[in-house]
């Protein structure tokens, strides 16, 4: 009988232990679940504003390519070669460097060069923002 009771004492131990041990990991099962969800709803909150910055920046884009074409302004190919940016001259005067300029306006195309740039820029960010949600 002493046997048998020292047995029933044993198992009564490894339940409680089984029962502790089972409450502990529906315990870490809730918390890590919680963190999941937590992480998720981070991510898909990230995702909504990589769309809606993609979204502003197409417009920009869009904007941007309208006015030039609008204008009959060429901006040339949105990756243009950078080769003849370097060979510039510097300028020569035929005044002398004390007498002041005359006032000239730049016209609507003046600029077309760092238009091209930017749009170029916001093509990359499109493209990065696109495979950032793509591989999230």
């Amino acid at each position: 009988i002493d046997k048998l009771t020292k047995l029933i004492e044993l198992r009564e131990e490894q339940k409680a232990r089984t029962i502790e041990q089972i409450n502990e990991v529906e315990a870490h099962m809730k918390a890590i679940t919680a963190e999941r969800t937590a992480e998720n709803a981070a991510f898909m909150a990230a995702k909504l504003e990589d769309q809606q910055a993609i979204d502003l920046l197409m417009a920009a884009r869009d904007a941007m390519a309208k006015f030039y074409k609008k204008n009959d302004i060429a901006m040339g190919p949105i990756q243009g070669s950078v080769k003849g940016v370097f060979a510039q001259q510097e300028p020569e005067f035929s005044v002398s460097a004390d007498q002041a300029p005359d006032a000239m306006f730049s016209g609507k195309g003046k600029r077309k060069g760092e238009s091209k740039d930017i749009v170029s820029i916001l093509t990359y960010i499109i493209e990065d923002l696109n495979d950032e949600i793509k591989n999230g």
